[in-house]
């Protein structure tokens, strides 16, 4: 049976670099099949729901979060419907499952595990792998016992237990690398920078073989100095690489993240949350990579240490911050949340709200609020009045 739904009189960001001011959403078994003007659009017996003049957005996409609702992804497929149904209030539509370093055989277990996943709330489009192959120097929570330099087995298995490696964070400088980044591309995993001890030149020799951008910038890796110049000053020197960004104002101060929007603008950040399993929770301990962590808010740190453990916050909450700091456009917004990470994994039926695409769509106010959130046409999420 064929279903078919619009939304009516919002303001449409079709993409990355369009908006329509006053629109119509046709929705066909889960696809847009019409992004029109409000005035051009004719009920025909259509459902309809009114917009009410709020703007829709391509729905949200995470490239890395690692659990929420106390579940971590490492837990396997349980884990990621109490997730998936959390972050949808968030106008996430669609996430990746980022797994912390375990030991391989571990990792083989979580992977066979995720890649029979439910599916409801946002979509999991399958797993981020941070790591193994990571530097020691720059390991932030990661167990340092399975670091390691790459292995093409190692991923062949995996890839075995679960085809849906979509990303894969690795240090540059681990031995091996000049040949296994290529190996990754060619399996359709894309590399991202991070973690890592790497010189300015190192990073961008990854970039010529193929890594295509970088695991949360500034975190987790070798500075920008004027006469030691490090993964950071890569990251700015290419324009066609895409930056991770945890906008909290915790992992990276604010006028370090106006600095950056101002110098690469909005067409290279993807914003990410990093989430770990305390989002959704109650403050209080929790453990995850192994470390008792304290939540506070949306802050977690290692108790032990104080060092920052991932975050308890969701996309719609950096979109906020980042927009109390820097004046941002819905195209701006579009592209930071969806469409820069749509392009970087290669989902072309994502990041847009054009005739084609899947109707993912993140319903937002004047204030920013989400009030709805609709995956695949579905209503995931509506706020109460």
């Amino acid at each position: 049976m064929i279903m078919r739904m619009a939304l009516t009189h919002g303001r449409i960001v079709l993409d990355e670099w369009t908006v329509l001011e006053d629109g119509a959403l046709v929705i066909r078994d889960g696809i847009i099949e019409q992004a029109i003007p409000a005035s051009e659009f004719h009920e025909e017996g259509i459902a309809c729901m009114d917009l009410h003049h709020e703007t829709a957005y391509p729905g949200f996409i995470d490239l890395h979060v690692h659990g929420g609702m106390g579940r971590d992804f490492i837990e396997g497929a349980d884990s990621v419907e109490p997730v998936s149904r959390n972050i949808v209030a968030d106008g996430t539509a669609a996430f990746l499952c980022s797994l912390t370093v375990l030991s391989h055989e571990k990792e083989l277990q979580a992977l066979a595990s995720l890649s029979h996943h439910q599916e409801t709330g946002a979509r999991c489009l399958g797993v981020h792998m941070e790591g193994p192959y990571l530097s020691a120097q720059y390991k932030a929570l990661m167990d340092e016992r399975y670091l390691r330099d790459p292995s093409e087995q190692e991923v062949l298995e995996m890839l075995a237990a679960n085809p849906e490696i979509r990303t894969m964070t690795i240090a540059p400088e681990r031995q091996g690398m000049e040949s296994f980044i290529p190996f990754l591309r060619a399996h359709g995993i894309v590399p991202m920078i991070g973690h890592t001890a790497c010189t300015c030149a190192q990073a961008e020799e990854a970039h010529e073989r193929g890594a295509m951008g970088f695991t949360h910038l500034y975190n987790a890796m070798s500075q920008h100095t004027h006469r030691d110049p490090g993964c950071v000053t890569a990251a700015f020197l290419h324009d066609d690489m895409y930056k991770e960004l945890i906008v909290d104002g915790f992992h990276t101060d604010d006028a370090v993240l106006r600095m950056t929007y101002k110098c690469i603008g909005p067409h290279q950040i993807i914003l990410i949350t990093d989430a770990m399993l305390g989002k959704g929770m109650p403050d209080g301990e929790y453990t995850f990579s192994g470390l008792r962590c304290r939540k506070e808010g949306i802050h977690v740190r290692v108790i032990e240490t104080g060092r920052i453990a991932g975050s308890a916050f969701g996309m719609i909450d950096a979109v906020r911050h980042l927009s109390s700091i820097v004046r941002l456009s819905p195209e701006d917004i579009c592209a930071m949340t969806s469409a820069n990470a749509a392009h970087l994994i290669h989902d072309q039926s994502r990041g847009s709200l054009r005739p084609g695409a899947r109707a993912d769509i993140a319903v937002l106010s004047d204030a920013l609020e989400v009030t709805k959130c609709l995956v695949g046409g579905r209503m995931e999420y509506q706020k109460e009045d």
